[in-house]
C-alpha cells in the first residue's frame, strides 16, 4: 500500500487509526481546514490535503448529498456536513450576518478498517453538533482574523478565544475516536466477520495490543494511546500477561532467514506449544512456518528459525497452546519488521 502521508514532519502514530479534518466554506478561499486531528500540521500538507481539494463533491450544495464515500490511494474518506450558527460579517455580497455556516466533517481510515467508518463519522457529528454547534463561527472568525497583517488587539483577542474553543473540540474528537473504537473492536470481536478479522490484522501489523489491563500498547509513541478504562476492574474472561517472552531477534541476510529466540518467562511446564509465523501482504496473512512443541521447561529459551520471502518485511508471530478440552488459545502475537531488526551476515 502506498503511502501517501509520507513527509518530512515526524508522523503522529495516530494517524494510523484515523485522520479527522473538520472544514468550513470562506466564501474568498473555498474549503479550509479549521482544525485537523491529530497533527494540525496536516493543514499545510499539499500531499496530505490532496484528496480534500481536488473533490470539491464534500461542499455540494444538495439535500440528499448528506453522507460521501471516497477512497483514494489506500485511504477511505468519510464526509457529512451540517449547517451551523454564525454571526459574522459574511466577505461575499447576497450573503447576511445570520446566514449558517457550512460546516464538513471527514474521517480519513485506511482501507483495512474502514468497516469502523459509517459509525464513528456519525458518533463524531453528532458529538461536535451538541458541544460546538452554537460556538463554531467562533472558531471560523479566529481563523479569518489568523490572516490579517496588522493584529490589533480587539483581533488578537478574537484569534485567542477562537483557539480556546479548537482546544476543547480536538480533546473532545479525541476522546470519542478513543472510547468508540474500545467498544466497537470489543463488540465486533465477539462474532468477527472477514471484514472485523481484516481489520484486526491491520491493528496486529500496526504494534496495537488490546487490553483493558493497560494502555493501548505497541511500539515506542502508542503508549499514552489510552481505549479502556484503566479504573474499571478487568473481567474474569482477560487473559493475564503473556507466559513468552521473545528475547532476540536476528535477520540473517546471506540465508535470508528470521532468528527468533522465545523464553518460557514462567515457573511451570508449558505443553500443546504450537508456533505459527506469516507473512502479510496487503493485509492478507499467509503462513510461512509452522511448529509443535510438546514440552517447554520453565524459563527455557527456545530457538526457531524461518525462511523470509522477498520483498516482505513484515511478519507474524503467533504462538497458541492447546487445553486438554482442545481448545486453543493465542498466548503471544508479535509484529516483526526486518526493516528494525539487527541484520547480521553468516
Amino acid at each position: 500500500m502506498s503511502d501517501i502521508f509520507d513527509r518530512t514532519v515526524e508522523k503522529n502514530p495516530n494517524e494510523d487509526l484515523c485522520v479527522v479534518y473538520v472544514m468550513f466554506f470562506d466564501e474568498k478561499r473555498g474549503q479550509v481546514p479549521l482544525l485537523m486531528y491529530p497533527d494540525d500540521r496536516l493543514r499545510v500538507d499539499k500531499r496530505y490535503m490532496r484528496p480534500i481539494n481536488y473533490h470539491p463533491v464534500w461542499f455540494l450544495e444538495t439535500d440528499e448529498l448528506d453522507h460521501i464515500d471516497l477512497e483514494y490511494k489506500g485511504y477511505t474518506f468519510f464526509g457529512k456536513k451540517f449547517l451551523a450558527k454564525s454571526k459574522r460579517i459574511k466577505r461575499r455580497a447576497g450573503l447576511e450576518e445570520e446566514t449558517p455556516e457550512t460546516i464538513v466533517v471527514i474521517v480519513s481510515l485506511p482501507v483495512e478498517i474502514d468497516i469502523f467508518g459509517d459509525e464513528l463519522i456519525k458518533r463524531l457529528l453528532e458529538e461536535l453538533r451538541n458541544n460546538f454547534e452554537d460556538k463554531l463561527y467562533e472558531v471560523i472568525e479566529c481563523e479569518i482574523a489568523m490572516e490579517t497583517v496588522i493584529k490589533t488587539p480587539k483581533i488578537q483577542e478574537c484569534i485567542s478565544q477562537g483557539n480556546k474553543v479548537k482546544l476543547f473540540m480536538r480533546e473532545l474528537i479525541d476522546k470519542t475516536i478513543k472510547d468508540y473504537f474500545s467498544k466497537a473492536i470489543e463488540k465486533r470481536a465477539e462474532s468477527p466477520s472477514f471484514k472485523t478479522q481484516k481489520a484486526i490484522s491491520y491493528f496486529s501489523l500496526k504494534g496495537f495490543e488490546f487490553s483493558p489491563l493497560s494502555s493501548l500498547k505497541g511500539e515506542a509513541g502508542f503508549t499514552n494511546v489510552e481505549f479502556f478504562d484503566s479504573s474499571k476492574k478487568a473481567s474474569a474472561k482477560i487473559i493475564p500477561l503473556s507466559p513468552l517472552l521473545i528475547t532476540h531477534l536476528n535477520y540473517i541476510e546471506n540465508s535470508q532467514e528470521i532468528e527468533i529466540t522465545v523464553q518460557n518467562n514462567t515457573d511451570k511446564d508449558l505443553t500443546n506449544i504450537s508456533i505459527t509465523i506469516t507473512h502479510v501482504k496487503e493485509y492478507f496473512e499467509k503462513e510461512v512456518m509452522t511448529q509443535k512443541v510438546d514440552f517447554w521447561f520453565p524459563q527455557e529459551e527456545l530457538l526457531f528459525v524461518t525462511p523470509i520471502v522477498p520483498h516482505i518485511d513484515e511478519y507474524l508471530v503467533i504462538i497458541s497452546q492447546e487445553d486438554d478440552n482442545d481448545i486453543i488459545q493465542k498466548i503471544l502475537t508479535h509484529r516483526i519488521d526486518l526493516k528494525k531488526i539487527n541484520k547480521i551476515s553468516s
